[in-house]
């Protein structure tokens, strides 16, 4: 029995356990559907931490769908999938390299595991201002160098360029590495020919992804898959890591919300909704380009993620623009770009509001952009473990070049670290840091 068949049984009972509302909205009449799939591990339901029933067959429905080993259901968002992942694989002392444009979660990971990170930096592009793909040959050397246990990248970034997969999961066997891809921006992979294969299926150990993200799934809804070709693991281990990270009170409505994006996305009508919403951003496209518009495209980007910039305006102030005179909001901007995300859910009405008020944006034609920077290579003095719960102390930030941070400097959204704790301050860091910087006692 699924989840959500499960949910809809009628409960004729009388409940004296948790949670007290007793499936009613008591103070929130608004949410009463939400409430009345909000159920406890009553006998005959399932257990998230040791399921057998329900939960298990949906789990595994899923994994199928998705080409996993094994795929584990996660109401706490990509982040909790990221930290039980790294728990399973790395042990204290492990050696890591994680891409630098990782999500935070990833250095929180290197605290609770103890592991010892190298960082690697994927390529840019400066003219747009963004990270890019892994360049495979530098992986390949730098895999090399170091007995490394497990290599982490994004992939697709947040502006949506894809790594090559299927090669850097290549050269990770050949090196003995595990390969760890966040995937919470690629949900929608493998459901349409129009989109990239996911990372499971191109040979990555371990893949997460994010539902609420891009494919219509509540926030909080994530998904962490185990791939056939993984050695020497023990799936069960994974269950225990999430064990650690996971609320005992898992959210049902959560679980089966996750259970039905996934079923929805194998289906016809699925297939159908993606294709017609990437015919109808090529059409937006295609008509704004008359209009100034450029759009970011390479044969590795996802199409759902529209990064764009208008010839005379920087990505903020057409952020700024935008949100102020026609109250559109964008995900992100840098100085020349703007990102635009869509996915499950939208609509032709919502990109042609967006065109129309992008044709009516003013800009100035003297206008010239600033070429976007980029962090330079971390000094790495003290490892993230090391870091945590150290005694600090108040410096000017003129007296701080090359002390050791003991603040994280990250701009939000994408969530990457430009400065993580441990990590030596530099010269390009200071027109980012307050007059008062904090930084770890030697």
């Amino acid at each position: 029995m699924s989840i959500i068949k499960l949910l809809n049984k009628k409960l004729d009972r009388t409940i004296f356990t948790t949670p007290s509302h007793n499936q009613k909205a008591y103070f929130s009449k608004n949410l009463q559907e939400f409430y009345k799939n909000d159920m406890s591990e009553y006998v005959g339901y399932d257990n998230l931490s040791c399921p057998k029933s329900a939960i298990l067959m949906a789990q595994g429905k899923i994994g199928d769908i998705l080409g996993a080993k094994q795929s584990f259901f996660v109401t706490q968002g990509a982040t909790t999938a990221m930290l039980a992942a790294m728990k399973a694989i790395i042990n204290p002392g492990d050696r890591i390299l994680a891409a630098r444009n990782c999500h935070k979660c990833v250095f929180n990971g290197l605290i609770l595991t103890a592991g010892i990170v190298d960082w690697f930096m994927p390529e840019t592009n400066e003219q747009w201002g963004i990270y890019t793909e892994i360049n495979t040959e530098k992986l390949d050397k730098t895999l090399a160098m170091n007995n490394y246990k497990a290599f982490i990248l994004t992939s697709p970034t947040y502006e949506g360029v894809n790594s090559d997969i299927e090669k850097i999961s290549q050269i990770c066997k050949k090196h003995n590495t595990y390969l760890i891809v966040d995937e919470a921006h690629g949900a929608l992979y493998g459901f349409n020919s129009k989109l990239p294969k996911n990372a499971i299926s191109q040979g990555a150990d371990i893949s997460i992804n994010s539902l609420h993200k891009t494919a219509g799934g509540l926030n909080q809804t994530a998904i962490l898959n185990v791939g056939y070709n993984i050695k020497n693991m023990d799936i069960e281990l994974f269950q225990q890591s999430l064990n650690l990270f996971h609320t005992t009170s898992p959210s049902y409505p959560l679980l089966s919300n996750i259970e039905a994006c996934i079923t929805y996305l194998f289906s016809y009508k699925a297939d159908k909704d993606i294709s017609n919403l990437i015919s109808e951003i090529e059409k937006f496209k295609k008509e704004l380009k008359r209009f100034g518009i450029e759009f970011f495209e390479a044969p590795n980007h996802d199409v759902t993620k529209i990064l764009l910039k208008k010839q005379g305006i920087s990505g903020g102030e057409l952020s700024e623009s935008l949100f102020d005179e026609f109250q559109i909001e964008d995900e992100l901007n840098n100085n020349t770009a703007s990102l635009f995300l869509t996915g499950i859910g939208t609509t032709k009405n919502k990109l042609d509001k967006l065109k129309s008020a992008l044709k009516k944006i003013k800009t100035n034609e003297s206008f010239e952009p600033e070429l976007n920077e980029f962090q330079p290579h971390p000094l790495v003095k003290l490892q993230p473990v090391d870091t945590f719960n150290r005694d600090y102390m108040y410096i000017n930030k003129n007296k701080s070049l090359f002390k050791i941070s003991n603040r994280l400097l990250m701009p939000y959204p994408p969530g990457i670290g430009i400065l993580y704790p441990g990590e030596a301050i530099q010269e390009w860091h200071l027109k980012y840091l307050s007059e008062d910087v904090d930084v770890i006692c030697s």
